[in-house]
């Protein structure tokens, strides 16, 4: 019995993971603007109907896009040039009756689920390094991850302390970094206990082909 009972948390876990490989991050332009690269990028359906359910109940998401520009060299090895994050907090306010997108820039507020999708799923006209910076002729090529967590560590710890008999002890913190929540986040029952509720965590990556920067202008390698 206990047997059986794995194998269908492992399939439904299994699913999950599946769901979540099915989609990527889609590189829709890489240019030069005032002698800086800059990048667009988009997933779609980051914010999927699970995690709208739990903004919607007052439940709070957090995201973390990683980017990188990595420089190719032979063979499997290559150099990472220059990593960026891009992070943000999504919940519903309760005062303001609106939803709010936090980001290190600004505090936005909707009463619009399709804008929050919007900001969330698009990055345009990220800054990511002066091309003087970079080396002609050179291959270089742009690696993104987004980590998306539809409960927060606030959330994550409510959750604790439910489980556990405690009190609750909501308090809404600054921006934190997924490495630190992670390091934070004990208990594997837990996340198998999100995993099957839909709520664990999802890992969505993409890179585009190869450029090189020359004469000021990128060039796609074919």
């Amino acid at each position: 019995m206990k047997k059986y009972f794995l194998t269908i948390i492992f399939i439904i876990i299994s699913i999950g993971f599946l769901q979540a490989a099915s989609k990527r991050v889609v590189i829709d332009s890489v240019k030069i603007n005032s002698n800086t690269l800059m990048l667009d990028f988009h997933v779609d359906e980051i914010i999927d109907e699970k995690v709208a359910e739990g903004l919607q109940k007052g439940l709070t998401s957090t995201l973390e896009y990683q980017v990188e520009l990595w420089e190719k060299r032979g063979g499997l090895i290559n150099h990472l040039v220059i990593q960026q994050f891009i992070r943000m907090k999504v919940f519903f306010d309760n005062w303001e009756h609106k939803y709010v997108v936090l980001t290190h820039e600004e505090r936005r507020l909707t009463n619009s689920l399709e804008t929050v999708k919007e900001k969330c799923s698009q990055i345009q006209s990220l800054e990511v390094i002066p091309i003087n910076k970079l080396k002609d002729n050179k291959k270089y090529f742009f690696n993104v991850k987004v980590i998306l967590r539809p409960l927060s560590m606030e959330n994550y710890q409510e959750i604790k302390h439910w489980l556990s008999g405690k009190a609750k002890n909501f308090k809404l913190d600054d921006l934190g970094d997924t490495d630190k929540q992670e390091k934070k986040l004990k208990g594997g029952l837990l996340k198998m206990f999100l995993a099957l509720t839909g709520f664990g965590d999802r890992v969505i990556s993409g890179k585009c082909d190869d450029f090189t920067i020359r004469e000021g202008e990128v060039v796609w390698e074919k």
